[in-house]
């Protein structure tokens, strides 16, 4: 069984279309999970108003509403409460391409032995919309060729290696890395998972914190010397933001349709 959780807070302009498209997936034994961050808004209510439109089962659902420590708190939390075997996780305001997504996933499990199964990604971006093609082997990122919408993973290695609270945004990527040294198995299929926003996601707006945190993972910055590193970083990474806050967004539009060059853009 695949569980399903959903990260948020305060997210009632969102949560609609992300929680519609989880109670859309045919598959009927999948299971249900809302983590929210003690939200002041209708977002629970619109959660539970979903669950009687599509007559979803109740015993298939799990809602958890109290504060946390961050997102990556919260999904530690989905995981300690769900009862799959494969774990996914489907954020406010992020979606499945289409209503077949855990039913492929449950037949290729039947077919092949793997720890973690991946597909692809239609990427939101302001400068269009484009296919992130997930394919390790053709991908710049062996490690995380794929956000965590897109793939499942098995909950006993989640449980075993939960994401790490001093990560603020790659503790998933810390994640995957372990999984990578340890040996474990991935396998792909190119089939579309689902729709991400990656417009105001904090792996967009955030270049120097992530690159920071990914030296640490990977032991960069236990090299001699990395105080050279950490200024080049800075007159260039951090100079990132700042630009994408003041430029026109036509010429955004151009740089990173340039630099995304392993997005297959569709407009």
């Amino acid at each position: 069984m695949i569980s399903v959780i959903t990260i948020c807070k305060n997210a009632e302009n969102i949560i609609g279309e992300t929680v519609s498209s989880i109670f859309q997936q045919k598959d009927e034994t999948f299971e249900f999970l809302l983590i929210d961050g003690d939200s002041t808004d209708s977002t629970i209510n619109t959660v539970k108003s979903l669950i009687e439109k599509y007559k979803f089962p109740a015993n298939r659902v799990i809602i958890i509403s109290e504060k946390d420590k961050g997102v990556y708190d919260a999904m530690n939390k989905g995981i300690n409460n769900a009862h799959g075997d494969f774990i996914l996780f489907m954020n406010g305001g992020d979606k499945f391409y289409n209503e077949n997504v855990i039913s492929n996933f449950e037949k290729i499990i039947e077919k092949t032995s793997a720890d973690a199964y991946y597909g692809n990604t239609l990427m939101e971006f302001y400068e269009g919309k484009g296919i992130l093609h997930d394919n390790e082997e053709i991908n710049r990122n062996p490690i995380m060729p794929f956000i965590h919408q897109s793939v499942i993973v098995k909950k006993s290695l989640l449980e075993y290696h939960p994401f790490n609270l001093k990560y603020k945004i790659l503790a998933d990527y810390d994640f995957f890395y372990w999984m990578r040294m340890t040996g474990c198995k991935f396998h792909y299929e190119p089939f579309i998972v689902s729709i991400y926003d990656a417009k105001e996601g904090l792996s967009e707006n955030n270049p120097l914190i992530i690159a920071f945190e990914r030296d640490e993972i990977l032991g960069i910055d236990k090299r001699k010397h990395y105080w050279i590193r950490k200024i080049v970083l800075h007159c260039t990474v951090g100079l990132i933001q700042p630009i994408k806050n003041i430029a026109p967004r036509f010429l955004l539009n151009f740089y990173f349709r340039k630099k995304k060059s392993y997005i297959k853009w569709l407009d």
